[in-house]
């Protein structure tokens, strides 16, 4: 029986493509806005993995000096507190040990640097012993800073790719001599470029990254800024057990707090909080791009309901000769039903189509990898589907209702 239906309606469907092409507009309209949504906004936030991957991953807390200023002064604790230091990196490490993977932390300073080939004032960064792992950074050639150099702050440095063609236009960098602020430095390593650029953009937003100059955060400290409280100007804390990060969080909040003279100079930002927050802006856009398809396959369905209740009234003699010869209400209902399903569906196929076509564009204009995934054409063909079953049944039900004496004696 159902394979007579779905001939039947299939024949009905190219007796009249003109009917068809407009029932059938409407759910091509909807499904393709539906997964075409999903899928650009899948596809940037596939993007932004991608960069805070590049960054070092999304399981860091980071931690920076923040001034507690209230009416315009900074309390007296506040202004003889050393602030944020490499002390309050060792004793948060110690917090957890079998939760913390990883510590990284930065201290910026002014020097002119000087080699044989170039001169300039620029920012060295003073580093600790995990920092490369947990930024992101990979070693080009050379070496990256020993740990017996990082605790001794020996007199040694790393360069990123703009750095290195500054100072060593050559490509001659390892092994090469720096003066920094009057100081001899050498050259052990080089850092690979890094590159991420969003669309067709000529802005990498890695640049930044490619001028440093990294060096033992001790020598930075004890010979360029003579600081025996070791200040950092960032911390980071590595996390990767899900979960860890809340607990961790406010005990090292409640130990900086206590290292700090009970002054909360400092902010935490946990990384994949910030992740969790943007994604869930994400879903904000992906719940409008629903909203926008509902609401054309509502539209469209109450097109349809229409255009199936004027095919109705042209199909009254074909539904009385069906019952004066057999067949019960139960019988047209399911016809009227199969060929409204099987229009949806051949409408949904074509919009899945469209969408994937819609979201290659897209994302093409945008320079963005397209991210395509299987729950997102589920979603689009199930929504058609419930929307073509939902509508599809009041002319149904009206078509089973007919009496069969006045269906034969229409004209």
């Amino acid at each position: 029986m159902m394979g007579a239906r779905l001939r039947e309606a299939w024949r009905e469907i190219r007796e009249h493509p003109g009917r068809t092409a407009l029932q059938a507009l409407a759910v091509v309209l909807g499904v393709a806005s539906v997964l075409g949504g999903f899928s650009v906004s899948d596809s940037m936030r596939r993007r932004s993995e991608r960069v805070y991957a590049r960054q070092g991953g999304l399981d860091k807390l980071e931690v920076q000096p923040d001034a507690v200023v209230r009416s315009g002064q900074i309390p007296a604790l506040q202004a003889a507190n050393p602030g944020l230091r490499r002390d309050d990196a060792a004793a948060g490490a110690a917090l957890d040990p079998e939760a913390v993977a990883g510590v990284s932390y930065r201290r910026n300073a002014r020097a002119k640097v000087r080699s044989g080939h170039a001169a300039q004032s620029r920012q060295v960064t003073g580093v600790g012993a995990d920092f490369t792992a947990m930024e992101g950074y990979q070693v080009a050639r050379g070496r990256d800073l020993s740990a017996r150099e990082l605790e001794t702050g020996a007199p040694v440095a790393v360069l990123g790719s703009q750095a290195v063609r500054t100072f060593f236009p050559d490509g001659a960098a390892v092994g090469g001599r720096l003066v920094l602020g009057g100081i001899p430095v050498t050259v052990v390593g080089t850092f690979r470029h890094r590159e991420f650029r969003f669309g067709a953009s000529e802005y990498n937003i890695f640049w930044w990254e490619n001028r440093i100059i990294a060096m033992p955060a001790a020598f930075v400290h004890r010979r360029l800024q003579a600081d025996p409280h070791g200040r950092l100007d960032r911390l980071s804390f590595r996390l990767p057990r899900p979960g860890a990060v809340l607990d961790f969080s406010k005990d090292l909040a409640a130990l900086l707090a206590n290292h700090h003279r009970g002054q909360t100079d400092f902010r935490m930002t946990d990384v994949a909080a910030r992740e969790k927050r943007r994604e869930s802006q994400g879903k904000v856009y992906d719940l409008v791009f629903v909203l926008s398809g509902v609401l054309a396959l509502a539209g469209g369905g109450l097109v349809n309901v229409n255009i199936q209740m004027a095919s109705l009234k042209e199909r009254v003699r074909e539904v009385g000769v069906k019952m004066a010869l057999g067949a019960c209400a139960g019988e047209v209902f399911m016809g009227f039903m199969t060929e409204a399903m099987l229009l949806t569906g051949l409408g949904a196929l074509a919009g899945l189509g469209a969408g994937v076509g819609f979201s290659w564009a897209i994302t093409r204009s945008l320079d963005v990898p397209l991210v395509l995934r299987p729950d997102s054409f589920a979603w689009a063909f199930l929504l058609s589907a419930g929307f073509g079953f939902g509508f599809a049944l009041f002319p149904a039900w009206k078509a089973s209702r007919l009496s069969p004496m006045e269906a034969l004696r229409h004209e």
